[in-house]
C-alpha cells in the first residue's frame, strides 16, 4: 500500500509518500502528480520503504514530465536503502536528493 498526501505552497507541490513504491503503488503517484501544475514538485520519500524497477521508473517518468513543462523534480529524505538503489542504478544523477545518506543535497 501507498498513501499519498500533497501539500502546496506557492511555486511547490510536496508530495509525501509512505509505504512501498512498486508495479503496483506507482499508477497512484502518475495519477497524483499528473494533477499538479507547479514549477518545483517535491517528492518526499521519508516513508517509502522499498522501491523496485517500477517504481524507479516511475520517478524516472514524472521527472522527464516535468522538465518537460519547464519543471524540476527533487527527491527529499529517501530512507537510506531507497537512496542506495536509486545510486546503485544511477537514478542519484538524474534526480537531485536532498536530506539523502548524508544530509546533503547531490
Amino acid at each position: 500500500m501507498l498513501k499519498v498526501e500533497v501539500n502546496a505552497v506557492p511555486g511547490i507541490r510536496r508530495v509525501v509518500l509512505n509505504g512501498e513504491l512498486d508495479m503496483v503503488t506507482v499508477a497512484l503517484l502518475q495519477e497524483v502528480v499528473k494533477k499538479e501544475d507547479e514549477h518545483t514538485l517535491e517528492l518526499d520519500l521519508s516513508g517509502v520503504s522499498f522501491v523496485d524497477s517500477t517504481g524507479l521508473k516511475g520517478l524516472l517518468d514524472i521527472n522527464n514530465n516535468w522538465q518537460q513543462r519547464g519543471g524540476q523534480v527533487l527527491i527529499l529524505q529517501p530512507q537510506p536503502d531507497v537512496a542506495e538503489v536509486m545510486r546503485l542504478v544511477g537514478l542519484d544523477k538524474l534526480l537531485p536528493q536532498i536530506g539523502a545518506l548524508d544530509g546533503e543535497e547531490r
